[in-house]
């Protein structure tokens, strides 16, 4: 594992459970996986408003940053699905601990993967304005025709050419290919089994690794692309790149 992903954890965050429709799938007395989502920079923790330098050789602060995790799935060795929670939706706030933490239940299946969704699928886009986390006072939604936005980062950088230095991405698109949701798979530590206990808690510690917003599929750096507010090749281009912002730290019982 990547040293720059090891971080200490707070004991104490609140929990978040709701956000998912009548549809749900979990397993409603199966056993529980709770998942702590870390915003990283830099190798540490996210702070809103801290300086940092970018993959690019940029600085950065960020202001805001918001990212919607949907369609929970525990996979097996053959990567299929051994439980889901397919109609849960979440929005994370990296200003808001109380979002970061979320639990399911599912299932006393063994699993090898984890697999999320980034970003709202294409019937919720075409649905309107929701509740929940899908309510559009989030901030995450444009309009009836053009949707929700997947992932925002908002901040500041001396880098950006923009008159107050900001940069301003709202990165969403659900069509065709403009669509800018994501499939994220990953591996358990040592590409081991796991099975979740009867009784106890499962808690995996997944980081969500900035660097990777402006370099990882493709340098994007702020000098070049100090705005995205709109569906096209530009956002899909952000969106290939923070599917590769998450990995799994650490999986282990509590």
């Amino acid at each position: 594992m990547n040293a720059l992903n090891k971080v200490l954890i707070p004991a104490l965050v609140p929990i978040l459970i709701a956000g998912c429709g009548k549809e749900e799938s979990f397993e409603e007395g199966g056993r529980l996986l709770r998942i702590r989502f870390v915003a990283m920079a830099n190798g540490e923790p996210l702070s809103v408003g801290k300086q940092y330098l970018n993959p690019l050789g940029e600085d950065y602060r960020v202001g805001t940053f918001k990212i919607y995790v949907t369609n929970l799935s525990l996979m097996d060795e053959s990567s299929t699905p051994v439980s889901s929670a397919a109609e849960c939706f979440h929005l994370l706030d990296a200003s808001d601990p109380a979002t970061l933490v979320i639990d399911h239940r599912f299932n006393e299946k063994p699993f090898t993967r984890i697999r999320l969704q980034v970003g709202i699928d294409s019937l919720r886009n075409v649905s309107g304005a929701q509740t929940g986390a899908l309510d559009p006072m989030k901030g995450m939604f444009w309009t009836w025709s053009t949707g929700y936005i997947n992932a925002k980062l908002e901040g500041s950088s001396f880098f950006s050419p923009n008159p107050d230095r900001s940069f301003v991405y709202h990165i969403g698109g659900f069509a065709g290919e403009e669509r800018t949701q994501r499939e994220v798979l990953l591996d358990l530590p040592g590409n081991g089994t796991w099975t979740l206990d009867e009784d106890g808690v499962s808690e995996a510690v997944v980081n969500i690794d900035l660097d990777g917003w402006f370099r990882s599929r493709h340098d994007m750096p702020i000098a070049q692309h100090p705005v995205s507010m709109t569906p096209g090749p530009t956002a899909v281009r952000y969106a290939d790149n923070y599917a590769e912002m998450f990995q799994l730290e650490s999986l282990s019982r509590k």
